[in-house]
């Protein structure tokens, strides 16, 4: 009883004053007023517990709406009363018929009378003679929808559709709008306002607002499907009317399936707009669905809109979009604009699909003799072809035929070479050399800060031909642009290029920062950011190894459409699952999903190393005849491909499954091929195995060949190899000698000070101060500040 007079404790104690005087027999006329769910009748029940414990002969009785012409209908649950110290309790009295309410009124001389009326309510305006102990309203939260429902349908029906003009309108319910869309003159809408402001259903400020979520449910679930979809189109014509912003009209827009206006197909386009830029995907395609379900003359450009916003989450019913679209639209150079349009991820889920829709438009554009427009079209279908291994083939071949050095002067020209370039780099039956040549000269014609998506397939061009220097200034500027003016999915885009360009550099610290980076961003926005970017995560999470980088990349909530992306992302899985203990399980998984990439095409050992890792786990196995298969089929690839990274990659797996001598040389090999390669970690790794096969040999070579693989780690941040060559290098190595002006910066990093204070108090620049603390690490063997003061008390 405690918690449910919660609230109500001064009403109780009016009460009970008037229990003590009524037991002397002194009659009295008490009502408790206030909105539903207030706690009258709460109230009620625990005064009549009280009475009853006292001693006093305890009638109760309750009104009904449908009992207020039964005349005495309360009183006759009362009769007759006896005599003594008499509590009367009657609930809901404003529904209680006249002749029971004289009666109570009169038996109040000899007896307690307590009664309850509910604001809001018809009859709650009765007289009534005696003390009103008034309750505030309270939450509504416990309200079930049908006793709102009930309570409503009670009301006049001005307060009726105020309340149906406030639910649909929302958080638009101004006063104003709310009483036009009902229909009501000002004065019929305020009393309307108050009412339901009685009842407790609504707020008391100027432009009210529903006390709870669960009135506005009531209210639009009492309201037929027909009745909603005419008020909402009259709500969707009176903001337009009003000259509300686009996006609040198509709200209303979408939940109406009335015929749409003229004017409402450019609103919902305006509006759908306005959601992309902010990152509403999901509105943004309600509204475009919405435009497009109405039949009229510009449909077909609809359909065109709705598959570019449909491509981050489905790119197959894009494609089908876009095929309405084309043969609706009755210009070839119509047609031609609108493939032109769509995303270039939309067009690699399904070949024939892509070829049945672009290839009449691109035998049409032939046609006209536009020889620009038919190049970029071209570029589409070959683009669409990267999942098929005969017409990666063939758009190799197409490279070959426009000779050594092709024109790039024209932007047609350009985007054709860029998609040939990536198909030979995924096939890898081109020398990188000249593909990555021919990638730099692309790039060289992109503006500063201009992100697209052929940019950033000469990113991973350039980054599978190991030439990633050439895209890590073009990517450091774009970054910067889009940081400036960009959206955040255009961000996370790119860090998610500019990690890729790091794993391929070899800083590993760096990519992984930028690939939870993007991660991030994907999962607390929910953000869409397409295939692409997921391969390119992908690719990172296989050299990076990090289990907790895969662990979030495979849980993503990135809808991966593309297969071949998706194979890739088995490849991790496969790598997961060998770092987490299941050595059989992920190798079962890295070959299928390599060998699957295999039959696609998809040959390049830079960008998709996965067999080192199978022939690792294979002579772990202790079957050396299949590690060393892979391991001769990973060399001849790469061979063939000719970047560095592969061939002194494959060379150190080479050395490290054959004994003597030989195997010696193979390392040799592999540390020249890598020398010449910008992957820094791959020269490392080298170096550590080099420096353990020599250790029995040569101690003095073994330890130059560990001491180099140290100083190139703590560049690249891997912490992992870094702890592994400490525990080799056994104290054998001692740090280089700081210069006195790192000594300085140390000391003042050590103390806390920033890289601009330390600046300031040296009088360098910032700069200089960060080549300095670079320098440091590298000597001192650690990876970042925080270890600064350990390795000064702990020489190496």
């Amino acid at each position: 009883m405690a918690e449910e007079l919660h609230g109500r404790t001064a009403g109780m104690d009016h009460l009970t004053k008037a229990l003590r005087t009524a037991v002397s027999g002194t009659g009295a006329f008490v009502t408790v007023r206030g909105p539903m769910g207030a706690g009258k009748s709460a109230l009620l029940r625990a005064l009549a517990v009280q009475a009853d414990s006292d001693g006093a002969v305890v009638l109760r009785a309750s009104g009904a709406p449908d009992e207020r012409d039964w005349d005495f209908g309360v009183a006759d649950q009362l009769r007759p009363v006896p005599a003594g110290f008499v509590v009367i309790v009657v609930d809901d009295l404003q529904w209680a018929d006249e002749s029971s309410v004289r009666w109570l009124i009169e038996v109040a001389s000899c007896a307690l009378v307590v009664t309850a009326v509910r604001d809001g309510e018809p009859g709650a305006g009765i007289a009534l003679p005696g003390r009103v102990v008034r309750l505030p309203p309270v939450s509504t939260a416990g309200w079930s929808r049908h006793r709102l429902a009930d309570c409503l349908r009670r009301q006049p029906e001005p307060v009726r559709g105020v309340a149906r003009a406030m639910a649909v309108l929302g958080d638009h319910a101004e006063i104003g709008l709310t009483t036009e869309l009902a229909g009501l003159d000002d004065d019929t809408g305020d009393a309307a306002v108050r009412r339901l402001r009685s009842l407790g259903l609504v707020t008391s400020q100027r432009n009210p607002r529903f006390a709870d979520p669960a009135v506005p449910d009531a209210v639009l679930a009492a309201m037929t499907t027909s009745e909603q979809d005419t008020w909402h189109a009259a709500a969707a014509a009176l903001l337009f009317g009003r000259g509300h912003p686009a996006e609040d009209v198509a709200e209303h827009l979408v939940a109406t399936r009335s015929v749409l206006p003229e004017w409402a197909i450019e609103v919902l386009r305006a509006a759908a707009d306005t959601a992309l830029r902010r990152g509403q995907r999901p509105i943004a395609l309600s509204h475009l669905r919405r435009a497009v379900s109405a039949q009229g003359p510009g449909r077909a450009a609809l359909l065109v809109e709705l598959a570019i916003a449909e491509c981050a989450t489905d790119n197959l019913l894009a494609l089908q979009h876009l095929c309405h679209a084309i043969q609706m639209l009755g210009s070839c150079r119509d047609r031609a604009a609108a493939v032109l349009r769509m995303p270039l991820a939309a067009l690699g889920v399904a070949l024939p699909l892509v070829q049945d829709v672009i290839g009449p438009v691109e035998r049409d554009v032939r046609q006209l003799g536009d020889r620009d427009l038919s190049l970029r079209i071209e570029a589409r279908l070959q683009y669409a072809g990267h999942a098929d291994l005969t017409e990666l083939t063939d758009s190799t071949r197409r490279l070959r035929e426009l000779g050594p050095e092709p024109e790039t002067a024209g932007a047609a020209e350009r985007e054709l070479l860029t998609v040939l370039s990536f198909s030979a780099t995924l096939l890898s039956r081109a020398p990188a050399k000249e593909v990555a040549a021919l990638a730099g000269r692309l790039l060289g014609h992109v503006p500063p800060g201009h992100a697209d998506e052929m940019t950033q397939l000469l990113v991973k061009t350039l980054c599978a031909a190991d030439s990633p220097l050439d895209a890590a200034a073009w990517t450091d500027q774009a970054l910067a642009h889009a940081v400036e003016t960009g959206t955040a999915d255009d961000q996370a885009l790119l860090r998610a290029s500019r990690a890729l360009v790091a794993v391929h550099l070899g800083n590993v610290g760096e990519a992984r920062l930028l690939a939870k980076s993007v991660l991030d961003h994907v999962q607390g926005e929910r953000a869409l950011v397409g295939s692409d970017a997921m391969l390119a995560l992908a690719v990172v999470a296989l050299k990076v190894q990090d289990e907790q980088l895969s662990e979030r990349l495979l849980s993503s909530p990135v809808e991966v459409g593309d297969p071949r992306t998706a194979l890739v992302l088995d490849l991790v899985r496969g790598t997961d699952a060998v770092a987490r203990g299941d050595a059989w399980g992920g190798l079962r998984v890295l070959t299928d999903a390599g060998r699957q990439l295999d039959q696609l095409g998809w040959r390049n050992v830079v960008f998709f190393p996965w067999r080192t890792t199978a022939v690792r786990l294979h002579q772990q196995f202790g079957d050396v005849g299949a590690a060393r298969n892979l391991a001769e089929e990973d060399h001849e690839r790469a061979v063939e491909w000719g970047a560095p990274a592969g061939v002194g990659r494959t060379l150190r797996v080479l050395g490290s499954l054959t004994e003597g001598a030989e195997g010696v040389d193979l390392l040799h090999a592999s540390e020249s091929a890598l020398s010449t390669s910008a992957n820094r970690l791959e020269l490392a790794r080298t170096h550590l195995a080099l420096g353990l096969r020599l250790r029995d040999r040569c101690e003095q070579a073994a330890t130059d060949h560990l001491r180099r693989c140290h100083d190139l780690v703590v560049e690249c941040g891997d912490e992992r190899l870094a702890r592994q060559i400490g525990t080799h290098l056994r104290g054998e190595v001692r740090r280089a000698e700081l210069t006195r002006t790192e000594r300085r910066v140390v000391a003042l990093a050590v103390a806390g000070q920033s890289n601009q204070e330390i600046a300031h108090s040296l009088s360098v620049s910032v700069r200089a101060v960060e080549k300095h603390l670079t320098n440091s690490y590298r000597k001192l063997g650690v990876l970042r500040r925080a270890d600064l003061a350990g390795a000064l008390s702990h020489p190496f």
